[in-house]
């Protein structure tokens, strides 16, 4: 079963599904993902044997990456970073920081439009410390490798840009996004 309960393939799926152009072998993502390399390397084979993976070997080191041919790519990538994936671990970062009232995502990864170079933003409402906000997520963005932008607001802040229209606050909205908390 793809949907693992599993720590390691969690965290390997999470890596793939937001670096899909990404060929890794194994100790660099180890590393990467804080995992031990043993168990690392058998859930890297057992992804690859459910078709969900490839990899092809450049000298002695074995590469894998997404399986960019396989049929339900896209359906197992949207059901997996909505319930076990990313965005469930950074609600989870979220709600850890107190004052925190609304949060969401926009920009690329909500428009499912991800490319190499993207970042994945994030719209933070709320009475709280953007230090202690930043360090929540530090580790998240570490082991997804992507660099997390944050947007902070008070609320305050989030009421008077909405009631001006402000077009930043408004292409959030009304564009394609989604809502952590």
């Amino acid at each position: 079963m793809i949907f693992t309960r599993s720590k390691v393939g969690q965290r390997i799926l999470d890596y793939f599904f937001l670096n899909s152009h990404t060929k890794r072998y194994v100790n660099e993502l180890a590393k990467l993902l804080e995992v031990d390399p043993m168990n690392l390397y058998r859930k890297l084979k057992e992804l690859e044997q459910e078709g969900l993976l490839r990899s092809e070997f450049s000298g002695k080191q074995r590469y894998f990456s997404l399986n960019k041919k396989f049929p339900l790519l896209k359906d197992y990538r949207h059901i997996f970073l909505q319930t076990v994936g990313f965005e469930k671990r950074l609600a989870a970062a979220l709600k850890k920081v107190s004052g925190i009232t609304r949060a969401y995502l926009y920009g690329s990864y909500a428009k499912n439009h991800l490319d190499a170079a993207s970042d994945i933003d994030v719209l933070v409402v709320g009475n709280h410390s953007s230090f202690v906000l930043q360090r929540s997520i530090v580790a998240l963005q570490k082991q997804v490798g992507r660099e997390i932008n944050v947007v902070n607001l008070s609320p305050r802040e989030f009421r008077a840009k909405r009631q001006q229209h402000n077009p930043f606050i408004k292409n959030v909205l009304s564009g394609k996004h989604i809502k952590l908390l």
